[in-house]
């Protein structure tokens, strides 16, 4: 176990490198050779900032969820992380050392892949002892022992007979000890004979897991491993994993697109967006004070409505509505009088009744889900342009009875909204 800091981290690639790095093929000739563009030496301006001074400390033992829409740099701050992607300027600390210019296999760090990336060939058992084999005779606890002769002598002469009747050396019987520990912690036991083409898509992510698991890293890094499943078996592998990490206290980044899994998973959240971490905070600090525009749209599911308004005289303004602010706002928003800004209000918070204050709402779409319904619904019937007045969701109860076309009276409660500054898209919040 360890803390992770991340100091001023800057990843840029050239334009060609760029979309390699996104995934695309490099570009071969005819004779199958593949074009090497990357040596071609471009100039400043064709560089392409993927990640722009990030700072970031991961404390000992905390589980770290990185979201953020796709292409917004979080795997390849992942991948910086674990060594596979080289640093264009900053420094990585892991521990009390710094592992910038170390090769992935001296990081000790392990990597969950959104892939998997067992090897087809290899039971699970062999490929749950891979890492550990390739590392034992110079981490583990036979570490500068050379084999006697007897024992090398017997895994030679037994290598051809059964596995069962095969002589295993001390390091081979430790590794054995060590993988059966981690099968039994994931529940895979039963599957320790089986090749990965005999498994499911949440057994091979748990073999994944294992792996990782099994060399007893300082570091867990996580790449969206959850992706491939399914909505059920995604829901009981996420809440494997969080248990998992609190049984075994290991540091761990986790990199996700999907918020509910940033939520219900991290101790702290970093929200993500163009190369720049936005706001770092647990995860229920992020959904009630959100620091901008872009994180306020992001977590939340169904996402924040947004409406334009005005502020004057202590109230926001708009076509359909007036919403008189409380004292504690006022000084606030004073520096915006008689100036537009954005209003954000949840649609779990917006209250649905005849009450002071209220307004009304032409509902035009409904999504009923069975425990509660989403509400599409238009502030004013005239046909005004869509930017000034954007339909809003709302969230009722399943039992309360809504058609489309029907009019609801709903109003904001004061304590529940968020407004944001229109140019610089934070958030301005009651002293």
């Amino acid at each position: 176990m360890a803390k992770v800091v991340l100091e001023n981290i800057t990843k840029t690639f050239a334009g060609s490198e760029r979309k390699f790095a996104l995934g695309e093929e490099e570009p071969v000739d005819k004779a199958g050779q593949k074009k090497n563009r990357r040596k071609k030496q471009l100039p400043t301006e064709a560089l392409q900032p993927v990640l722009s001074d990030i700072n970031l400390t991961v404390n000992d033992g905390e589980f770290m969820v990185l979201v953020g829409p796709s292409g917004c740099g979080k795997s390849t701050l992942l991948r910086l992380i674990s060594g596979l992607e080289t640093l264009s300027a900053g420094d990585i600390w892991v521990g009390d050392r710094t592992v910038t210019t170390l090769p992935p296999k001296q990081r000790d760090i392990a990597m969950v892949f959104q892939s998997y990336a067992l090897y087809p060939h290899l039971t699970v058992y062999d490929n749950l002892a891979f890492g550990l084999r390739r590392t034992y005779l110079t981490d583990g606890p036979t570490a500068g022992k050379k084999p006697s002769w007897k024992e090398s002598a017997l895994v030679g002469i037994t290598r051809s007979l059964p596995k069962p009747l095969r002589y295993q050396s001390a390091a081979e019987h430790s590794i054995a000890q060590r993988v059966r520990t981690v099968a039994k912690m994931l529940q895979i036991e039963e599957l320790l004979s089986r090749l990965p083409k005999q498994l499911s898509g949440g057994q091979k992510q748990r073999v994944a897991l294992g792996r990782a698991m099994a060399r007893d890293p300082q570091v867990f890094l996580m790449d969206e491993p959850l992706s491939n499943l399914d909505a059920k078996l995604r829901t009981e592998t996420r809440a494997q994993i969080v248990g998992l990490q609190r049984q075994l206290g290991t540091t761990t980044i986790y990199v996700t697109h999907d918020q509910t899994e940033a939520m219900t998973m991290g101790d702290r959240i970093a929200v993500m967006n163009q190369g720049k971490i936005q706001q770092v905070a647990p995860p229920l600090e992020i959904y009630r004070e959100p620091a901008n525009h872009f994180v306020a749209a992001f977590i939340g599911s169904p996402p924040m409505n947004f409406l334009p308004v005005n502020v004057r005289a202590g109230q926001l303004t708009h076509s359909a509505f007036t919403l008189t602010l409380p004292a504690d706002w006022r000084l606030a928003v004073e520096p915006y009088a008689n100036q537009p800004i954005t209003l954000g209000i949840r649609p779990e918070h917006i209250a649905v009744g005849q009450s002071p204050g209220s307004f009304p709402a032409i509902v035009t779409q409904l999504e009923a889900l069975g425990s509660e319904t989403f509400v599409m619904a238009q502030l004013s019937a005239e046909a005004v342009d869509p930017a000034c007045n954007p339909q809003i969701q709302i969230r009722v109860s399943a039992d309360q009875p809504v058609e489309i076309g029907s009019t609801l009276q709903i109003s904001f409660p004061a304590d529940k909204i968020h407004l944001f500054d229109e140019v610089t898209e934070r958030a301005v919040r009651p002293n």
